[in-house]
């Protein structure tokens, strides 16, 4: 192979380890900065300016040296040696710059830790990166006498789509971060070898190759173009990653996917350039290559209001499963970004191209469009989305590639006047950039494009609310109040007096207004979007609390950090519904997510972890129920409520053992304020309330004694969760069966206290009836086909249930359905309706329901 290709190469796996590196650093830092867009953005832009800062110190230099190897070999050691280093610095510093930031800090002390701390800590390898492209352009123009900017820079970006590829798909996965780096290390260490072996054995050690001398009065013109362009090309990015996440799955693939296919045109129009662009004017190139980048990002804005559509046939064409699934994202980010991309790689070459020289002009000119897009996620992001809403900011960009054309020249007006023209329209058009489903019947109550989601409001034909972030998460509403409210009341009653309690996670707010109930106790509610804070309002007919308890206080944070740094204890922590798949969420199932709640919590504190076993896999579930009692030793599961179709599963641990004498509830609901709040949530007993306790400590640790620990370090739960949703997963029902069988029988003594009174000695009995019932009756209702006809649905049910009702004189939830279907069946067949209730007396003699509804259906009859 000739050296010129071992070149091209070697800065292929460059670019690998490059993107490997922003990956890995992201997600390292986001622990202690948190998942704000402060935090994130901060980062990015850390990383760009490092890299921007290295291309413009070491351009020079590098340029004039009569050994770019060394320059090269240098920096890639630079890089390798470094990310070791990060491997040690990142985890042993992040704390210490968590609790600088503080809880609540202002705008200025988190922006500037966000920024500073990152760009400082990472600069020794990012300026380092800053430098690889011209000290490699002048090796490769040294051995070769060759132009190659855009060759080398296609094959670096081409390597950066793989390293994507690669490290989110297989290598993090599998290996973990920190074995991870070291294998981007070891390219790095490969490529400095081999670059020094190279230039070694070539023979050919001429001066470079002529120099392309820009004109000194076009040079301050030109890189205004180069700073502009790489702003509104990482802006571009940042928009069409905001708009798909509404039409996407938004897991961690999804945005691999979408950056692959960003990636790829770049490379693409690089590549393109290198081979048919080196000798074309530059000046009428530069102008085409601005016009054509507004006319495809027009194209890709008018493709929008079609990509739901697009991507439903994509994934009907490549079928379920995880490949099909994103195979069908893939795609359709490829049919979004790619000509705008295409245009975007080789109006960069085009431009570095024109810029070198003897002493230099690559370094500045990729620094200076570096430079750019450092600021792009700020200034998208931070101030015009939010500001000016989507479409405005969309054609935006478009608008602003023309206003970066070198000179407007007779000729090329009227293609400028004509896409001037098309912006002016399209503004002016009505354009569906909201992906928000709205289903027939239901109204958009609100919507709004928030910085990091958007965030919509939908009600319903029955005036019923709800939530819905990005158009797929739904969280919560008004409908769903019953099991909202006893999120939160489950884990309070089952402390003894709390008078602290903290929320993570708010949602509608429903749950977190159910803690103002209690006399005593402050709750403090965090809430990641703000966009969400804002939409509560709306729940007011839920969380009306909200607005007139002085004992609750909402915060706008990051669930992970806030924990981290927080030095108040608690009573009881309560962690939402967070759906698993989600990028980001994976971090809130971690061990060291778990430690640090647990140290915030008072010795006889309780710290609650719903789960929705809806969104959730087996093995996943059993990785985060491993994670949760590698923290938690003594952790218990319960059940929110018998829902078949979005049963929620509680994990309830403690530092000391939780255990319960029969007259607990008693006890609970002497207070008023809580009696009145609960009993409604037909928690109106002590067994309809330790009813839904499903296992303790010894059955969980056996069912995921298998499964591996979520970690910062190894993030299983990030990469396993993503391929449920992309899957042909079982039915609710069928998944919440499995898990109460393997996890059944339940053992009374791994929750009630040691019986002292004869009512503690029967609890025992009278729970293990009650989960026998419980089991039955959610076996059952898996079973039962559904129906409008209240004949079938009588003789399907009517037997099971009464078995179920003659399980337990406790359980109530099969006791009722046959009321309901006793008193609606009396206009049709009084008969049955008589037999159903006399047999319901007769299961159940305790209750006295049926005797009522009999004498009141029947007295005329009687008399």
């Amino acid at each position: 192979m000739h050296a010129n290709k071992l070149l091209y190469v070697l800065f292929f796996f460059s670019g690998v380890a490059g993107l490997g590196y922003e990956i890995l650093w992201t997600r390292m830092l986001s622990v202690g900065l948190g998942h704000e867009i402060v935090g994130m953005l901060g980062v990015v832009s850390a990383f760009f300016s490092g890299i921007a800062l290295g291309a413009w110190f070491f351009d020079r230099p590098v340029s004039l040296s009569r050994t770019p190897a060394r320059w090269y070999a240098g920096f890639e050691l630079a890089i390798g040696l470094w990310a070791l280093a990060l491997v040690f610095l990142i985890p042993g510093t992040t704390p210490t710059v968590s609790s600088l930031i503080g809880l609540e800090p202002s705008s200025l002390r988190h922006w500037g830790f966000a920024f500073l701390y990152p760009f400082l800590l990472l600069l020794p390898a990012t300026a380092a990166m800053g430098g690889t492209l011209p000290a490699m352009e002048r090796l490769f123009a040294q051995l070769r006498h060759e132009k190659a900017v855009a060759g080398l820079y296609s094959a670096n970006t081409f390597g950066a789509m793989a390293g994507i590829l690669t490290v989110t798909f297989f290598i993090l996965p599998a290996l973990g971060m920190t074995d991870t780096s070291l294998l981007l290390a070891g390219l790095n260490i490969l490529g400095a070898v081999g670059v020094l072996v190279l230039n070694r054995r070539s023979s050919d050690a001429a001066g470079a190759a002529g120099r392309d001398e820009a004109q000194p009065a076009a040079v301050g013109r030109l890189y205004l173009i180069l700073f502009g362009t790489g702003l509104l090309g990482i802006g571009y990015e940042v928009l069409m990653v905001r708009v798909l996440s509404q039409v996407l799955e938004n897991t961690i693939f999804s945005f691999a996917a979408l950056l692959i296919a960003y990636l790829f045109g770049t490379a693409l129009g690089a590549a393109l350039y290198q081979c048919l662009g080196r000798k074309v004017p530059f000046e009428s190139t530069l102008v085409r290559l601005l016009q054509g980048t507004a006319l495809c990002c027009l194209g890709s804005f008018i493709l929008l209001p079609y990509a739901a559509e697009l991507f439903t046939w994509l994934q009907s064409a490549f079928g379920r499963g995880f490949e099909g699934a994103i195979s069908a994202e893939l795609i359709l980010a490829l049919l979004v970004l790619l000509l705008p991309t295409t245009a975007m790689g080789a109006t960069f070459s085009h431009l570095a191209q024109h810029l070198r020289r003897s002493d230099g002009g690559i370094g500045r000119a990729l620094s200076l469009n570096t430079l750019g897009g450092a600021l792009a996620p700020i200034l998208f992001g931070l101030w015009l989305v939010p500001g000016l809403g989507l479409k405005p900011t969309l054609l935006l960009v478009a608008a602003g590639y023309l206003l970066l054309l070198p000179a407007f020249r007779r000729r090329d007006l009227p293609l400028t006047a004509a896409l001037a023209a098309a912006v002016a329209v399209l503004f002016f058009t009505p354009f569906a950039e909201r992906f928000v489903t709205v289903p027939a019947g239901e109204t958009l109550v609100s919507h709004r494009e928030g910085i990091m989601a958007s965030v919509s409001v939908l009600e319903d034909e029955g005036e019923h609310r709800y939530l819905k972030v990005n158009n797929h998460y739904q969280m919560g509403g008004t409908r769903s109040m019953y099991t909202d409210l006893r999120q939160a009341h489950l884990p309070l009653l089952l402390h003894a007096k709390p008078q602290s309690a903290l929320f993570l996670g708010l949602g509608t707010g429903i749950t977190f207004a159910a803690a103002a109930d209690y006399p005593g106790l402050e709750a403090d509610g965090v809430e990641l979007l703000p966009e969400v804070i804002e939409a509560l309002p709306h729940f007011e007919k839920g969380n009306g609390a909200l607005g007139a308890a002085q004992n609750l206080r909402i915060i706008e944070a990051d669930a992970r950090r806030y924990v981290s740094v927080n030095r108040k204890r608690y009573d009881v922590i309560i962690a939402d519904l967070f759906h698993p798949a989600r990028d980001g969420a994976g971090s809130l199932y971690t061990v060291e997510h778990f430690a640090a709640i647990s140290k915030l919590l008072h010795r006889d504190g309780l710290f609650c972890q719903w789960l929705p076993l809806h969104q959730l896999d087996m093995d996943t579930l059993k990785v985060i129920m491993r994670t949760f009692l590698h923290v938690f030793p003594e952790g218990q599961a319960y059940l929110a409520n018998y829902s078949l179709q979005t049963p929620l599963l509680a994990l309830v641990g403690s530092r000391e053992p939780l255990r319960y004498p029969e007259k607990w509830f008693r006890q609970k609901l002497r207070d008023e304020e809580v009696r009145r709040r609960v009993l409604p949530l037909k928690y109106d007993s002590f067994y309809s309330l330790f009813g839904t306790f499903l296992a303790g400590d010894a059955q969980l640790r056996k069912f995921s004694a298998a499964a591996p620990l979520n970690t910062d370090e190894h993030p299983v739960v990030l990469f396993r969760a993503p391929r449920f949703v992309y899957g042909d997963p079982a039915q609710p029902h069928a998944r919440l069966m499995d898990l109460v069988t393997a996890l059944s029988p339940a053992d009374p003594d791994a929750i009630l206290a040691p019986y002292v009174t004869e009512e503690d000695y029967l609890a025992r009995e009278r729970l293990a009836a009650y989960w026998r019932a419980r089991d039955s009756f959610l076996r059952i209702g898996g079973e039962i086909e559904q129906t409008g006809d209240l004949r079938a649905l009588y003789e399907q049910v009517r037997e099971p249930l009464l078995t179920v009702v003659r399980e337990s004189v406790d359980f109530s939830a099969a006791y009722f359905p046959l009321l309901t279907i006793a008193y609606e069946m009396y206009p049709l067949d009084r008969d049955a309706s008589y037999l159903l209730l006399s047999d319901l007396m007769r299961a159940n003699p305790m209750r006295r329901e049926a005797y009522a509804l009999r004498e009141r259906l029947f007295a005329e009859t009687a008399k």
